[in-house]
């Protein structure tokens, strides 16, 4: 249902004219079942147990502190810029999707909008941006959302050393402003979703009601920690001391449950930063949290790029994960 790299609305329109007969679809659940594929999925971490009984989960808000909403990690004066905070008002939202996008991606999210994130009634799509320096762009961006109304934007700067700030912001708008959405979807603004694919896999291979300790994305693991401070990815010793990641999810996209995303947003808050997000977030974060991810790359094909997203590490090569057939690894309980 996930497709890593798309360029421009042409090749959206010829990718949903011939979405049928192409393999790129994440979980290809209407040929094989949930209880089918979990057959093929190797085991790099321990056995992670979905919950498909409906979901009556809510956020134990007493777990976070008296001045968390202003509060995002190591910012004590947050606030959101652009909030759209009735976004979730209007309807019971079954999934809602978090696009992280960097506010001169205008063409990305019309692409999204005019595509596979056309508006439904069982699906809210919101962009999440930071602050730019451009006082133009940021007056745009201000008239897209009052256009549109699906931008969210944080008194951070946008930039790449920022993307945790941009990560968390997302998880903190579920716990404040959507805590009754059923699926959520964190993605980046360059993939295509086959979003009835991926609508049908939640409703009928897990649960229309909603579930529980659902954490899948593409894994991470053995990631090295770079320590070459000429590296975007460059971390010191003083914020991280281990030399290898703990599991993480690829940050390109993560498919959960709101229990989680309250688990990861409270762990994330009280933590030292670090701007490796996907790490930060669904590695070091997950590991405090006891939350365990489930490995689901075999759906996923990544596109036009030289080494796996979010690897963090360029001299691994690529693989073609579509073309991956692993043992079990999920169980539903």
């Amino acid at each position: 249902m996930i497709l890593k790299g798309y360029k421009n609305k042409r090749v959206i329109v010829i990718l949903l004219m011939v979405n049928v007969s192409l393999v790129y679809l994440l979980l290809y659940f209407d040929v094989i079942s949930t209880s089918k594929c979990a057959e093929y999925f190797e085991k790099p971490h321990a056995r992670h147990k979905i919950r498909l009984r409906p979901a009556q989960f809510s956020f134990n808000m007493k777990n976070l502190s008296e001045n968390d909403y202003k509060k995002l990690v190591d910012i004590n004066n947050f606030s959101f810029v652009i909030l759209n905070e009735h976004f979730c008002d209007s309807m019971e939202v079954f999934l809602l999707i978090l696009v992280t996008s960097a506010p001169g991606h205008t063409e990305n999210r019309l692409n999204i909008r005019s595509t596979w994130g056309f508006p439904r009634k069982d699906i809210k799509l919101v962009f999440v941006l930071g602050m730019f320096a451009d006082e133009q762009l940021e007056e745009e961006i201000e008239m897209e959302s009052k256009l549109h109304g699906d931008i969210i934007q944080g008194n951070f700067i946008d930039s790449y050393h920022n993307l945790t700030y941009k990560t968390v912001m997302s998880l903190k708008y579920v716990v404040y402003h959507c805590p009754k959405v059923l699926y959520i979807l964190k993605m980046d603004d360059d993939l295509f979703v086959n979003t009835p694919l991926l609508l049908n896999f939640l409703k009928n291979d897990l649960s229309p009601y909603g579930s529980a300790n659902l954490f899948l994305c593409n894994d991470m693991t053995g990631s090295p920690v770079i320590r070459d401070n000429r590296s975007k990815w460059y971390v010191p010793e003083d914020v991280y001391p281990d030399s290898i990641y703990p599991s993480y999810c690829s940050g390109w996209y993560v498919i959960f449950s709101p229990d989680v995303c309250f688990q990861l947003y409270q762990q994330s808050q009280n933590h030292k930063y670090l701007s490796v997000d996907d790490a930060f977030v669904y590695g070091i974060a997950a590991r405090k949290a006891n939350l365990k991810h489930t490995d689901i790359s075999k759906y996923t094909l990544a596109a036009n790029l030289t080494f796996p997203p979010a690897q963090h590490n360029p001299k691994q090569p690529m693989h073609f994960n579509a073309l991956q057939y692993k043992k079990k690894d999920m169980k539903f309980v």
